[in-house]
């Protein structure tokens, strides 16, 4: 069973808990930025899959770029749930039967950006980012923010966030 946390570097997922601390004190703190993970889960069906590409939770808006099919977020899912202990890679070999299927959903959500706004000054960017971290042409791997706020547990995602606001833990 892949578990997000246990496969992140030591030295990324230090980077990770940075970034998660500062987007939440931008956003006001753990508990806004707890509650935008609680609406993206509560939403159905899933927001990604919004004609709007806006989701609007209690202190402000997240947007995205690009609209995503509901054939592509099964067979995101497909292959998050595919990948194992060994590698976070979410691209088959050539040679596998799905690779075509999968190859073509890569191509058409590497462009998303998701973007976080607040209520109060919607003009501002609070955060952005990338769904997919795109190293060579045989390996694609999902970007741990995305992960969490779009597909992680929420228990992971909680484990996540107070780790961040833990000064203590490293």
């Amino acid at each position: 069973m892949f578990n997000l946390l246990d496969q992140i570097p030591p030295e990324e997922f230090s980077e990770l808990k940075e970034q998660i601390k500062k987007y939440a004190t931008a956003m006001g703190g753990k508990n806004p930025f707890l509650n935008l993970l609680d609406t993206i889960r509560e939403t159905t069906p899933h927001p990604l899959t919004s004609k709007k590409t806006v989701l609007e939770f209690q202190s402000g808006l997240m947007k995205w770029n690009k609209q995503i099919f509901r054939n592509n977020l099964i067979e995101l899912s497909i292959q998050m749930n595919a990948r194992n202990e060994s590698s976070s890679n979410l691209m088959p070999l050539s040679s596998h039967k799905t690779y075509k299927n999968v190859s073509n959903m890569l191509r058409s959500l590497s462009p998303l950006t998701i973007s976080v706004f607040l209520s109060e000054s919607p003009s501002v960017v609070l955060f952005k980012t990338k769904a997919f971290r795109i190293i060579d042409k045989n390996t694609t791997q999902l970007e741990p923010l995305f992960e969490i706020l779009f597909f992680a547990p929420m228990t992971t995602a909680k484990k996540l966030v107070s780790l961040a606001f833990d000064d203590s833990v490293e």
